[in-house]
């Protein structure tokens, strides 16, 4: 598309994105760790340096991606993906 003149072409995800096995951003998979914490999201907040609302948004993708309805089913289902040792 670009070569037929096109400005904005999406690219599609990052590299990154599309390695992670939920599809999380860099960001995301940051802040599903903090969940797996227990943290709320004042607390990441002030940990990331981020507004609350911003991570608000952050932790809705999360949730969606994974498929679930909660932090703590979200915090587990990190936690069951993760390789046992």
């Amino acid at each position: 598309m670009k070569d037929l003149g096109h400005r904005a072409v999406p690219s599609g995800a990052r590299s990154s994105t599309r390695a992670h096995p939920f599809g999380l951003t860099p960001r995301e998979d940051e802040i599903l760790t903090l969940l797996c914490e227990g943290l709320t999201n004042e607390e990441i907040a002030d940990r990331l340096v981020l507004s609350s609302r911003t991570v608000d948004h952050h932790v809705s993708a999360v949730l969606a991606k994974l498929g679930v309805g909660s932090r703590g089913a979200a915090a587990a289902r990190a936690r069951a993906s993760l390789p046992s040792t």
